[in-house]
């Protein structure tokens, strides 16, 4: 079996095109900041879509953050995409933050949402900033 790069595009792993016909994709991050105080936790937080195209989700970074603190996301349904939340320091690579792969890439519809629970583990204040990496996939007028 061949291994693949998740971060490499997918015609560099061998997959036909980038997008699929009928669509183009953009380079497009969102980003969510919050502040928690101390040990403070926050269920179903939303990083609202817009809606002018699909946003498909191929990475995450924390690239600030004053504390340690844990995270779980779901999707656009409500299903979450882990059992349990995830330290913020599988997002790094020693103390520097670096791009955590979705692999496979995640489909959120134009409109949709990333729900978010949030704690802070540090026993302090805490402001931190997530990055959603990924590309919004706009379908193409008929014809084109």
């Amino acid at each position: 079996m061949q291994n693949i790069n998740p971060f490499a595009p997918p015609a560099y792993n061998g997959l036909a095109g980038d997008y699929p016909n009928g669509y183009y994709d953009v380079d497009f991050t969102y980003v969510y900041n919050v502040a928690l105080t101390a040990n403070q936790f926050l269920r179903d937080q939303v990083l609202a879509l817009a809606t002018d195209a699909d946003f498909v989700w191929r990475a995450l970074i924390c690239p600030v953050n004053t504390g340690v603190f844990a995270v779980r996301f779901s999707d656009s349904q409500g299903f979450y995409l882990s059992n349990g939340m995830i330290p913020n320091a599988n997002f790094l690579y020693g103390t520097v933050p670096v791009p955590y792969p979705i692999f496979p890439e995640i489909v959120l519809p134009a409109g949709g949402r990333v729900g978010i629970d949030i704690q802070d583990l540090s026993g302090a204040p805490n402001a931190i900033e997530i990055s959603f990496r990924g590309v919004k996939r706009y379908r193409l007028p008929q014809g084109a």
